[in-house]
């Protein structure tokens, strides 16, 4: 399936309204399982104390972890960098109508940036699967960040066995080891500190409930978008339990990583 598809149409659907782009983040925010695990680890990054300055959403797409972000680090400069200049534009709307200063969205690429020792943490999120020259794009994010930075990502992960058929056409590999994520995160001057199995058993049936079936139904389809908001109402609370225990289980196998390094 080509999700970026489906995202182009939920842009033009969702337009210049602040409310209904708010309304949009709080669906994604709870149907997406990675977005519980990012929201965890933000959470408790706050909660040990941590202040940044700068913070990269590399790879910001429609903008909802940027939002986060400005949101529970009102003291930071947030950037969103995206490679597509209509959802930065429509990123840099949102933010202006809604009042949110510390948050601004630039058109950029992972593999020509060129910030040196700038940021605090850089979070990216479902980006690294898509980029063939994943070496090069990890160690210009090692160097943008400042010493002791922390580098957040999430990405499919794959141990050299499928499973399943890739689901998402436009990915370039199908996801990362410990060994690579760690090798790869080695090259570039960063240490890995966590790595956390996610979308095992219990979570790999909340992404076919709400993502890979309607997905699939939407592809080509958006008409059928009431049909997939009605069926989401009765899949729902299953696929919630089926997230609450990914969380709580420590998966020895799974669809997708959570990993945090720091610069050295």
């Amino acid at each position: 399936m080509e999700y970026d598809q489906v995202k182009d149409r939920l842009e033009k659907i969702i337009g210049d309204s602040p409310a209904a782009r708010r309304l949009f983040f709080a669906a994604l925010d709870r149907l997406f399982l990675r977005s519980r695990y990012i929201r965890r680890e933000i959470g408790r990054l706050k909660r040990s104390g941590f202040s940044p300055e700068e913070i990269l959403d590399a790879g910001s797409g429609f903008g909802q972890y940027s939002f986060r972000l400005g949101r529970m680090f009102p003291a930071a400069h947030i950037t969103g960098l995206d490679l597509k200049q209509e959802l930065v534009n429509s990123g840099n709307l949102f933010v202006n109508r809604s009042g949110m200063n510390n948050i601004e969205f630039e058109r950029g690429d992972l593999l020509t940036m060129d910030d040196e020792g700038r940021f605090d943490l850089i979070l990216c999120v479902d980006v690294l699967e898509h980029i063939e020259e994943d070496r090069k794009a990890i160690g210009n994010i090692s160097r943008a960040l400042k010493p002791g930075g922390i580098f957040i990502f999430t990405t499919p992960y794959f141990e050299g066995k499928s499973t399943e058929e890739v689901f998402v056409d436009e990915h370039v590999r199908p996801g990362y080891s410990k060994g690579e994520t760690k090798e790869k995160l080695h090259e570039a001057n960063l240490e890995l500190r966590q790595f956390t199995i996610t979308y095992g058993p219990w979570g790999n049936i909340a992404w076919k409930l709400l993502q890979k079936w309607p997905m699939s139904w939407l592809s080509g389809r958006i008409w059928l978008l009431p049909v997939v908001f009605l069926y989401y109402l009765f899949a729902y609370p299953l696929a919630w339990i089926c997230m609450h225990l990914d969380m709580k289980s420590k998966n020895k196998a799974g669809g997708g990583i959570l990993a945090v390094a720091v610069k050295r």
